[in-house]
C-alpha cells in the first residue's frame, strides 16, 4: 500500500469511527446568522471559527497532527525551499488569505477569507461586505490584518488576490503598509507535482494530495453572480455555499504546506 493510500484508509477509518461514536460534522447553517458571525457598526459581517466547526474532531486533530509533523520534518531536510521551511517552522504570524470577488482584476472584493495557525489549531476569519457600499470597510480590515502579518500564504495570490487587493486599496484612497514575504503555494505545488496529476488546481491537490473530496461546492465562475443575486434579493442560500467554499480553500492551503515538507517519493 502506498503512503497516500494508507492515509486515505486511515482517514476513512476515522470517519467510520466518528459515525459509530455519534461524532459528525456540524449541520450546515440555513442562513447567515447560523454561521455565528457578528455585524459590526461599519456594516461588515465577520465570521470567526475553527476547522473543528467545519469537520469532525478527528479530522481536525488529524490535520493538526500533519502540521506538527511538518514542523518536525523540516528540521531534517536540507533540500526544502526556504519559503516552505519558514512557513512550517513558525506558522504563528502567518496569514493565509483567499478572496472572493465579483470578477477578475478591477472588480470588487466582497469576501476576505484569512486563517491563522495557533498551536496547531486553524482559526478562520471571514469578512463579508453585505452590499457594494461596504467594500471600503473591508479594505480597511485587510490593511489591519496586513500590518500584523509576519508572512502571507496564498494559492495563486501573487497573480490574483494580492494585485486585486492592492487595486482596491488604491481605489478607495488608502495607504497600505509594506507587505511581508508572500508564499504562493501554487508555485511550490507546480514544482513538486507538475506531471504527477492532470493539473495543479487547488481542488485537484485537495483530492490527490490531501485525501479530501468536496461535495456540493459552488464552481468559482458562478460566485460573482451568486453575490450579485444576494445583494439584489437577500437570499443567503448561495452565499452560505460561498462561505464554505472559501473556508475549505483556506484549510487546504495549510494541508498543502504540510504536504510539501514530505520527502518526494519516486516510482519504483
Amino acid at each position: 500500500m502506498s503512503p497516500r493510500d494508507d492515509f486515505r484508509e486511515r482517514l476513512a477509518s476515522l470517519r467510520r469511527a466518528a459515525r459509530r461514536s455519534g461524532t459528525s460534522p456540524p449541520a450546515p447553517p440555513r442562513d447567515l446568522a447560523g454561521l455565528g458571525g457578528v455585524v459590526r457598526d461599519d456594516g461588515l459581517f465577520i465570521v470567526e471559527r475553527t476547522f473543528g466547526d467545519l469537520a469532525t474532531g478527528e479530522e481536525a486533530a488529524a490535520l493538526a497532527g500533519r502540521l506538527d509533523q511538518a514542523r518536525t520534518a523540516e528540521r531534517g531536510r536540507d533540500d526544502l525551499h526556504d519559503e516552505i521551511r519558514s512557513l512550517v517552522r513558525r506558522p504563528e504570524g502567518v496569514v493565509f488569505v483567499d478572496t472572493e470577488t465579483t470578477g477578475l482584476s478591477g472588480n470588487m472584493v466582497f469576501l476576505l477569507g484569512t486563517m491563522r495557525i495557533e498551536s496547531g489549531a486553524l482559526t478562520l476569519r471571514q469578512v463579508f461586505a453585505r452590499d457594494y457600499r461596504e467594500e471600503p470597510a473591508l479594505v480597511d480590515e485587510w490593511l489591519r490584518l496586513l500590518s500584523g502579518a509576519r508572512m502571507l500564504a496564498s494559492f495563486n495570490g501573487k497573480s490574483f488576490d494580492l494585485p486585486v487587493l492592492r487595486d482596491r486599496v488604491a481605489m478607495h484612497g488608502r495607504t497600505a503598509p509594506e507587505e511581508p514575504l508572500h508564499v504562493d503555494l501554487l508555485h511550490h505545488a507546480r514544482r513538486r507535482w507538475r506531471g504527477a496529476f492532470a493539473d495543479c488546481r487547488l481542488q485537484t491537490l485537495e483530492w490527490r494530495v490531501c485525501g479530501r473530496r468536496r461535495t456540493g461546492d459552488i464552481p468559482g465562475e458562478e460566485i460573482p453572480a451568486a453575490y450579485h443575486r444576494f445583494v439584489r434579493t437577500g437570499d443567503p442560500t448561495d452565499m452560505l455555499t460561498v462561505f464554505h467554499h472559501n473556508a475549505l480553500d483556506l484549510v487546504t492551503l495549510a494541508d498543502i504546506a504540510a504536504a510539501l515538507t514530505a520527502p518526494e517519493r519516486r516510482p519504483a
